[in-house]
């Protein structure tokens, strides 16, 4: 018997060892493969890109120029990747940056160029296209000379670009007796036409302005004025400035139905056109004309619709948004690389896209074709977009990311929660300066020293190796027992190099990170050793981090009692023995495990000040008191936007209500029968049985509630992106945004450390103080 199983135990370990060397063999002679490929061999290139408005259409755009490109060039096959939309695109696309194996070429947008030439990941591309072809205002927004956009090498071939303006519905118009716009219309215009149209019925509403940081920019313009001057240097002291600012806060919150508001509270005013009650949308480039396409006729119970530029001021303006191929500095096949980026932004590839409507070529020869200018479907007004083109320009922006990320923010407060401008602009400039005369902005650190800190983390894992190594058996142990304990080291030696390679590594690398400053668009080389400096910038400098952490800890207090004692109610309810009650334990489980980006659209119209489910209630009670309901996501964020995502949780009280439940199932039922024999009442057996019995559950559940609502992240990203201003930007919230948004990877590491650290202390405190309050004697058996 013995000696049987002896043998399944070698073939387990003998299986387990060639799966090991099998898999790491595979990537082995893959890699090798790469390196010492045959020139002659056929090249494999990869090319990324996400699909934006255009969808299906977009991505099979780009797959059939691929094919086409492969059938002219026999010797070269190109793998395609298609992340999905931009967000998840530039994760994608920073990841494997980071992990040096970047695409060959790819999308790059132009907000983002500086950043990625920074980390030395684009190769110059001067010399691949002749760009006297291209509008000029589109290839001088990839120029870029380490200081300003506009100058220096080409890091990238504009593929498209669109300028802006307003969408507006022609049947609106001709309703309230209003002339079409033309392309030299005012603001004034502008909003005497919303005025008239948000006065038609309750139903309609004027327009809607977007206040993306692009967009207010371009409006800026329009006025003659700007945040930055010719130097790029904050100016926020021009009363023309101010008074734009003022005026748009003005239109939306001092009149009814003129301004939507539908942004501030986390809807998509784009699609809010579809359903024929607004006005005029904007400002929009051309990336919303796939689907207003879809917008039927007048005759099949639709609208027709049409484009007007940006409105002037003191003068005409605008801006141009666009994206290009780019190529990879990294690439192992940078001739092959740039036949294929010339290709894609060739002739034929840029026709295609512009017949789907989803951006302008920029070849100037094809944007002033057929293929663009087509007058036979919307909008008819397409050489408007190619006027604008005389007076626009690029927005450029200081090389710090958060400049532009802040401004957003800051304004925010005024446009979507309309608090006082001139706080909103003083606590922008007073960020402004902090940054700048942060330790760790515009210096340069030694290089991390990895070899050094892989030589002492080898070091640190040979001494418990060395350890085990010596260890020898005790004399009395049968060869029997030490054939078990060798087996039993090699099974567990599998594990052992996953948790070391997968999991203890990561961790411990990510707290080397903490001490760092690393983009993450590089490799780790790159990085640089900055000590504590980043704990003393969040704790002495980043106003934004305290914000996040109270925001985190209002919902933690919220949250978490609301929560549990929810999902205690509803399973001493479920708890009874009654036909069909399972039926109802599933249904109040199965939201706990629905896909939260679903759910949070769903929320986003509960929460909805006009017309949402809550407010609807809320409305006849709080009426005869003299009382609105709360606008949650709006101007009453700061007070409400918590409690909503803490009432929103309560919708996922599931997974806690099952546990309660087993625990409610194992009380002793003759403790119950005891009580009522002497009089306890149903309330007193629950607070002298239940709750006592249950101490364990309600600690496990509440420190499982606890670590849960430091982690928010999809309900808040998807809802209202932290907004307005910071009033939902909870703690994890903002660590991504500092990792993937603004390519700070060390300070969004030592953010982590942080995160960690807190949910350890509060676990900590809990336990030391669950003694009180937990007992332990109904598990002694």
């Amino acid at each position: 018997m013995k000696s049987v199983t002896g043998f399944i135990q070698a073939c387990i370990i003998l299986i387990a060892i060639l799966l090991t060397i099998w898999a790491f063999s595979r990537v082995a002679l893959r890699e090798t493969g790469r390196l010492f490929q045959d020139s002659s061999e056929q090249v494999e290139l990869v090319v990324m890109h996400w699909a934006g408005g255009g969808g299906q259409q977009e991505d099979q755009i780009v797959e059939d120029s691929l094919r086409a490109f492969e059938e002219q060039n026999p010797g070269i096959v190109v793998k395609r990747i298609n992340p999905g939309d931009s967000g998840q695109y530039f994760t994608k696309l920073q990841t494997m940056m980071a992990a040096d194996d970047p695409p060959d070429v790819f999308y790059m947008d132009f907000s983002r160029m500086p950043a990625f030439v920074g980390a030395g990941q684009l190769e110059p591309l001067d010399q691949v296209v002749p760009v006297e072809d291209f509008f000029l205002p589109t290839v001088d927004a990839f120029r870029w000379d380490g200081t300003r956009q506009g100058r220096g090498p080409l890091y990238g071939v504009p593929k498209d670009f669109t300028t802006l303006g307003f969408y507006y519905n022609k049947s609106l118009f001709d309703r309230a007796g209003l002339a079409y716009p033309s392309d030299d219309w005012t603001w004034s215009e502008f909003i005497e036409a919303a005025r008239a149209i948000g006065s038609l019925d309750p139903e309609t509403t004027g327009a809607e302005i977007v206040t993306w940081d692009f967009v207010l920019r371009a409006m800026l313009w329009t006025e003659g004025t700007d945040i930055l001057d010719d130097e790029g240097r904050l100016v926020l002291d021009d009363p023309a400035l101010h008074a734009t600012l003022e005026r748009l806060r003005s239109w939306r919150f001092d009149e009814d139905d003129t301004l939507l508001g539908a942004e501030a509270e986390g809807l998509d005013p784009s699609s809010l056109f579809l359903t024929g009650r607004l006005g005029m949308v904007g400002p929009f480039g051309r990336w919303v004309v796939p689907s207003y396409r879809e917008i039927p006729s007048i005759d099949e119970g639709g609208f027709e619709w049409d484009f007007a530029p940006l409105p002037s001021g003191a003068r005409q303006a605008n801006t141009i948004a666009t994206v290009s191929w780019a190529l990879a500095s990294g690439s192992k096949h940078p001739e092959e690389a740039r036949k294929l980026l010339a290709w894609l932004v060739g002739p034929e590839t840029q026709a295609a896209q512009a017949r789907l409507g989803l951006a302008i070529p920029t070849l100037d020869a094809v944007a002033r074709s057929d293929a663009f200018i087509d007058p036979t479907v919307p909008p008819f007004n397409d050489q408007a977009y190619l006027d604008a083109v005389e007076y626009a320009r690029v927005t450029d922006w200081p090389l710090d990311r958060e400049f532009s990320l802040q401004f957003s923010r800051w304004m925010d407060l005024t446009l979507r929660s309309n608090r006082d401008l001139d706080q909103s602009l003083e606590g922008f400039d007073l960020w402004w300066k902090r940054k700048q005369a942060s330790p760790l902005s515009g210096r340069d650190f030694a290089p991390m020293p990895w070899g050094l800190l892989l030589t002492g983390l080898l070091c640190l894992l040979a001494i418990p190796a060395l350890v085990v190594w010596r260890r020898r058996p005790p004399a009395s142990a049968s060869s029997a027992q030490r054939s078990e304990e060798r087996s039993g080291f090699l099974l567990a030696l599998p594990w052992v190099a996953g948790f070391l390679v997968f999991m203890a590594g990561p961790i411990i690398l990510s707290l080397v990170l903490a001490l760092s400053r690393w983009n993450g668009l590089g490799p780790l080389s790159t990085a640089e050793l900055v000590g504590l400096g980043n704990f003393k910038r969040i704790f002495l400098e980043d106003q934004t981090f305290w914000q996040s952490l109270k925001v985190t800890g209002y919902y933690v207090l919220l949250a978490v009692p609301l929560g549990q004692v929810f999902a205690l109610l509803v399973a001493v309810l479920l708890n009874a023995r009654l036909r069909g009650i399972e039926f109802f334990r599933a249904a109040f489980y199965l939201p706990s495990v629905l896909a939260g980006v679903g759910m949070s659209i769903l929320f986003i119209w509960v929460f909805k000040s006009e017309g949402g489910m809550v407010n609807t209630v809320l409305a006849p009670m709080l009426g005869p008191l003299g009382l609105e309901p709360p606008e949650w996501f709006n101007r009453d964020a700061a007070w409400f936007g918590v409690p909503a995502f803490a009432l929103m949780n309560l919708w996922l009280i599931g997974g806690s209500m099952m546990i309660y439940l087993a625990g409610l199932r194992n009380i002793p039922a003759e403790l119950y029968e005891a009580a009522a024999i002497d009089g306890a009442g149903p309330l007193r057996r629950f607070t002298s049985i239940t709750l006592p019995m249950l101490g364990p559950v309600l600690l496990f559940n509440g420190i499982m509630a606890l670590i849960g609502s430091f982690q928010v992240f999809t309900q808040a990203f998807i809802m209202t992106g932290g907004g307005p201003g910071d009033d939902t930007r909870f703690y994890v919230l903002y660590l991504y945004s500092k990792a993937f948004e603004l390519y700070d990877m060390g300070y969004a590491s030592a953010l982590a450390w942080l995160l960690l650290v807190v949910v350890l202390l509060l676990t900590a405190l809990v336990m030391r103080t669950s003694s009180r309050f937990v007992h332990y004697e109904g598990l002694r058996q």
